[in-house]
């Protein structure tokens, strides 16, 4: 485990040489929260006085929609921004790790270091994803509290922390989604001989598992805890699989130099 911690660590500085990226992470974070923040904060405020909620039903009827249609949907689509970003943003920096490592010539180095080739990749995955998932506790857990104490929020609480099925989806769904749609970035890093390809593959495959992680994460809290525990194990499951696949793959780097 010593030599993955190095690994991630290696990772982590390297993400810190590129403080743009990082500010562009929280503040993606921070622009959807605050969207749907204010949102929520001024439906509350009218929900507060009964004439102004009425007239604001009233007009929400003549378009034909409901106030609780109005909120389900709100809630279930700021859930899945968030739980959704830190899948992403995993993506996104364990798709080039491989292939950076690669074009600096230092990959021969690491493949003939004293530990295995998963035990490589494993430690750039997890450095792909320490900030993100630092940003997820941060940003996800604070303002899904926060907003679930809203009184207009109550019905819909159970997917704001305050149940345990939301909980295993942010402390441990969320994550191993992330740590499956990374793994399967350093593979695409692994088999890409430039950055174009392996961003557009990168993306092509989120784009198709970002609308599933999301469905599962928060529309699934109402199904309970098992079906929760029962995605994250399936998660885990493949992470570890293509793992195994991507250590056999990155294995040619030594002979290809």
């Amino acid at each position: 485990m010593r030599s993955v911690f190095r690994i991630a660590r290696t990772e982590v500085l390297e993400h810190r040489r590129q403080p743009w990226m990082i500010f562009i992470l929280a503040a993606n974070y921070a622009l959807w929260i605050s969207i749907f923040g204010i949102l929520f904060l001024i439906l509350d405020g009218i929900a507060s006085r009964p004439e102004s909620l009425a007239a604001l039903e009233q007009q929400l009827k003549g378009f034909g929609i409901g106030l609780d249609a109005l909120l389900q949907l709100a809630t279930s689509t700021f859930g899945s921004l968030c739980f959704t970003n830190l899948p992403l943003f995993v993506a996104i920096m364990s798709g080039t790790s491989v292939l950076h490592d690669r074009d600096c010539g230092s990959m021969p180095f690491l493949m003939l270091a004293p530990l295995t080739r998963r035990q490589l990749l494993m430690g750039k995955l997890a450095g792909a994803m320490a900030i993100p998932l630092c940003f997820h506790l941060l940003f996800v857990g604070t303002s899904s509290i926060l907003l679930g104490r809203l009184g207009l929020l109550a019905p819909y609480a159970h997917k704001l922390g305050a149940s345990p099925a939301w909980w295993i989806a942010f402390l441990v769904g969320a994550p191993a989604s992330a740590a499956f749609v990374g793994a399967l970035g350093t593979v695409i890093s692994a088999l890409s001989r430039d950055m174009r390809t392996s961003m557009q593959y990168t993306s092509f495959f989120i784009g198709l598992l970002s609308l599933g992680i999301g469905f599962v994460l928060v529309d699934g809290i109402p199904e309970g805890a098992v079906l929760q525990l029962g995605y994250a194990g399936g998660c885990m499951l493949a992470c570890a699989l293509i793992l195994l696949f991507g250590a056999h793959l990155i294995s040619r780097d030594v002979t290809v130099t």
